[in-house]
């Protein structure tokens, strides 16, 4: 029963709307009767607030600006222009509506969360096992919020009650304590959840853990954290999670996004993905800072994509879908890959792009646009219909236009309509088990112990080697991917490779110390502007909150 959680926002707007108090200026009737008193203390009641809880994932993944952008391996969409989130300029500011948009939902979704975990207490007709299970759900997600949060903002208003009225006293709450209380959610989470569910989606024992294992990992860096000690939980419970048998590296990377493979978004490497529906209608999301937006599907078709209209015999193509124009990887990333040993650069990027459309010179199925792995010298170029594309000329585009890559495959979504809008149907991973082996390496390798650091990282590597054996050399491929030591910056390359559009990049480079060195050294416009600076390691603070906040609600340094 993989599309159990679905289309469930309206229960969301419910909880808000009961939340918010009556005044006698609403007019509007309740004809059916339903209230939170006499709908979520029932089990159904409950059980669709519980669901509820999920839909604000699918709105929390989409400010993609702020968690690529400005990194190593992501920047603008067309050479030469800016985004505050990549150039780090001055609209980097307290007016940022996306970032005024993410507060606003990530409270929207904690306030789920807690409404869910009060009802648990008064709700009649399920079992305490259910209900136990329930409430460590809101939890972990509630948890999960709260992280990401206090990653972006530092201290931030720690609220674990549901509110009941407008409140205008809201202070931040130190980001220790913000840990504290994810740390204490995640391990009462852990321990209630159960291992499976019959219902895939939702959180279970090893997304908590998960979560909880890289919670620690970022705490370890953390001035106020137990350094070593916190490295060495993070170790163990990734540890845990790998040796629990209830999740599995699958055997080919490739087959991970292959639509082709009927199983490929139900599989027991993935451990926790937000759901989407082929039914869009059960998909619907309004954004809350803009009830006029509706998510309709994911949208990561979108991203990392050429414009590729602008090729007669491509056209609007809804093979290739379209290009948001945003966000393209740098030519860095595509420097990561060893094509020769490593399968995952042609399980994440199509080289070769074929026609759509019979137009002069082109027949449909026939090469339009061609990245060599070998440049082409301009004579060979010359002796081809096709448009070639070495890799120094991905970027060799006048001011405004946009870049020439090889885009990103692994997300591709044959057959959604050629639009801007959110119309993709496959679900968006949030953890899978690649990611539990590289935080067990990165945890042991900051605990100092390089043995197990580079048991994880290898077991990564040699599952990305391509078949067979090098001529060259006589080996195996995938163990020439082996290596004997690593470093923070090798465990990052090889997140680039493994987790490509699927990490949320900015986090790691942040909780690595590595964001202002690697961005500048490789993200041309970052280097170009040179506005990145330590204070940037924390978001500013929405004006919003702060001017409808009563008391001394401060900003964060440098904005």
């Amino acid at each position: 029963m993989k599309r159990y959680i679905n289309g469930l926002c309206a229960t969301g707007f419910l909880a808000l709307l009961a939340l918010s108090g009556c005044k006698d200026y609403l007019t509007e009737e309740n004809l059916g009767g339903r209230t939170a008193e006499t709908y979520y203390g029932t089990a159904q009641g409950f059980e669709d607030l519980v669901k509820s809880n999920y839909a604000p994932l699918r709105p929390l993944l989409t400010y993609s600006g702020m968690f690529f952008l400005g990194t190593d391996i992501f920047t603008v969409a067309n050479v030469g222009t800016t985004d505050a989130f990549n150039s780090y300029d001055n609209n980097l500011n307290s007016s940022n509506y996306d970032l005024d948009s993410y507060w606003k939902e990530a409270y929207y979704a904690i306030q789920l969360t807690n409404t869910t975990i009060f009802w648990s207490t008064q709700v009649a007709g399920l079992d305490a096992a259910t209900v136990a299970t329930r409430v460590a759900e809101a939890k972990a997600l509630r948890a999960y919020h709260y992280f990401l949060l206090t990653e972006t903002f530092g201290d931030v208003p720690l609220i674990l009650a549901p509110s009941t009225q407008p409140t205008f006293g809201f202070t931040r709450t130190a980001e220790k304590d913000v840990y504290t209380q994810i740390i204490k959610d995640l391990t009462e989470a852990t321990d209630a959840l159960p291992a499976t569910t019959p219902n895939f989606g939702r959180v279970t024992k090893g997304m908590a853990q998960h979560l909880l294992s890289k919670v620690y990992l970022t705490r370890g860096y953390k001035s106020y954290g137990s350094g070593q000690a916190d490295f060495t939980k993070a170790g163990q419970l990734a540890e845990a999670l790998i040796s629990s048998g209830t999740y599995a590296l699958s055997s080919n990377f490739a087959s991970l996004f292959d639509p082709n493979n009927a199983s490929f978004q139900v599989n027991p490497e993935v451990i926790f993905s937000v759901q989407y529906n082929p039914n869009v209608e059960s998909n619907r999301y309004y954004y809350i800072n803009n009830p006029g937006a509706l998510i309709t599907g994911n949208g990561l078709q979108n991203l990392f994509n050429m414009e590729f209209q602008t090729y007669p015999a491509i056209g609007r193509s809804a093979y290739y879908n379209k290009s948001s124009l945003y966000i393209s990887p740098t030519p860095y990333l595509y420097t990561l890959f060893d094509k020769t040993r490593d399968a995952r650069y042609q399980g994440t990027f199509a080289t070769a792009i074929y026609a759509q459309l019979a137009t002069a010179g082109f027949a449909v199925g026939d090469t339009v646009i061609y990245f060599p792995d070998v440049p082409f010298s301009a004579a060979r170029k010359a002796t081809k219909k096709y448009y070639v594309y070495n890799f120094d000329e991905y970027e060799n585009k006048t001011s405004f236009s946009p870049r020439s890559l090889p885009f990103a495959k692994k997300f591709r979504e044959v057959g959604v309509p050629y639009s801007d809008d959110n119309k993709g149907v496959r679900d968006t991973y949030v953890f899978r088990l690649a990611e539990t082996y590289l935080i067990a390496s990165e945890a042991y390798l900051k605990a100092g112990d390089m043995a197990k650091a580079v048991q994880y990282y290898n077991v990564i590597r040699t599952r990305a080697g391509k078949t067979g054996t090098n001529p060259a050399t006589n080996l195996a491929y995938k163990d020439e991917l082996k290596a004997t030591s690593i470093t923070i910056d090798n465990i990052l390359d090889e997140r680039a490779r493994e987790l490509f559009g699927e990490e949320l990049r900015w986090y790691e480079l942040k909780r690595t110390g590595k964001l202002l060195e690697r961005g500048k050294l490789y993200n041309k416009e970052l280097a170009k502007f040179n506005r990145l600076q330590s204070f940037n390691l924390l978001r500013p603070i929405p004006q919003t909150q702060i001017d409808l906040n009563r008391g001394d609600f401060p900003q964060n340094p440098g904005y």
